[in-house]
C-alpha cells in the first residue's frame, strides 16, 4: 500500500549559495531529509544522509566542492521549492519507468541462462560421442 504524499509547498528548509552557479537547498519533505544541488543549470537530489556522507570531507575543510565557501543562506523561496517539486517528479517518472527495464533484464538473463545450457549440453554430447 502506497501512502499519500504531502504537497511540495510543505516542504521546508533552507538554500545555501555557494557562487554563482552552484547552490544546495537542505530541506525536509514528506518526513525525510533531503538534499538538492543545483550547478551550472543541471539539479542532483539525494537523501541528506547519503550525501552528507559522501561530502563530509569536503565539509569538515569549509569547502563544498572545487568552487567556494558559503556566499548567503536563505530559506527556501517559492522558486527554489518549484526547482524541488520538478527533481522529485523527475525522480519519480523515471523510477516508473524501472520496473519495466527490470521486467526486460529478468527476461535476458532467461534467455542468457538458457543459451549456456543448451551449449552447455551441446558440449556434453560433442565430447562423449564415440570415435
Amino acid at each position: 500500500m502506497q501512502h499519500e504524499r504531502p504537497p511540495f509547498a510543505t516542504i521546508s528548509g533552507t538554500t545555501l549559495q555557494l557562487g554563482a552557479r552552484d547552490t544546495i537547498a537542505i530541506y525536509v519533505w514528506n518526513e525525510l531529509s533531503w538534499v538538492a544541488r543545483f550547478r551550472n543549470g543541471r539539479g542532483e537530489l539525494s537523501d541528506a544522509a547519503t550525501w552528507f556522507r559522501v561530502h563530509a570531507g569536503l565539509l569538515r575543510s569549509g569547502r563544498v566542492g572545487p568552487v567556494a565557501t558559503i556566499d548567503t543562506v536563505e530559506t527556501l523561496s517559492p522558486e527554489m521549492t518549484e526547482r524541488i517539486a520538478q527533481l522529485h517528479q523527475d525522480m519519480d517518472a523515471r523510477r516508473a519507468l524501472r520496473p519495466r527495464s527490470s521486467t526486460t533484464s529478468g527476461a535476458l538473463r532467461r534467455i542468457c541462462a538458457h543459451m549456456a545450457s543448451t551449449l552447455s549440453a551441446w558440449s556434453a554430447r560433442a565430447t562423449h560421442r564415440p570415435g
